[in-house]
């Protein structure tokens, strides 16, 4: 059991050095989720799931901004309004993640 939790641990060091709290972790999941639903979340969105102050969640979206983790895109109908959505390759560092621990 530990050895398999080991090579998560590990697995997730290599890939994800970048997420250094628990709240990026939500956050990069939440974003995800709602891109997978098709319906990506803005801002406004993310801080009515309420995961943390909402100082501390723009703070930790605009980190994973500046790192290319998580990308704003501007809706077609309203220029005013920014889509969060997560980096092509971070979706499938995510997706290796998960085959291992499906694996386990």
């Amino acid at each position: 059991m530990f050895q398999q939790l080991r090579r998560l641990q590990a697995f997730a060091q290599k890939h994800f050095p970048c997420l250094q709290s628990a709240i990026d972790n939500v956050l990069i999941v939440e974003i995800g989720y709602y891109q997978e639903q098709g319906r990506p979340l803005t801002i406004k969105g993310l801080l009515l799931l309420k995961l943390g102050a909402p100082a501390t969640v723009r703070r930790h979206v605009q980190r994973l901004v500046d790192l290319g983790l998580v990308h704003k895109r501007r809706a077609n109908h309203d220029g005013r309004i920014c889509h969060l959505e997560i980096d092509p390759e971070m979706r499938m560092r995510f997706a290796k993640y998960l085959k291992l621990i499906l694996r386990l």
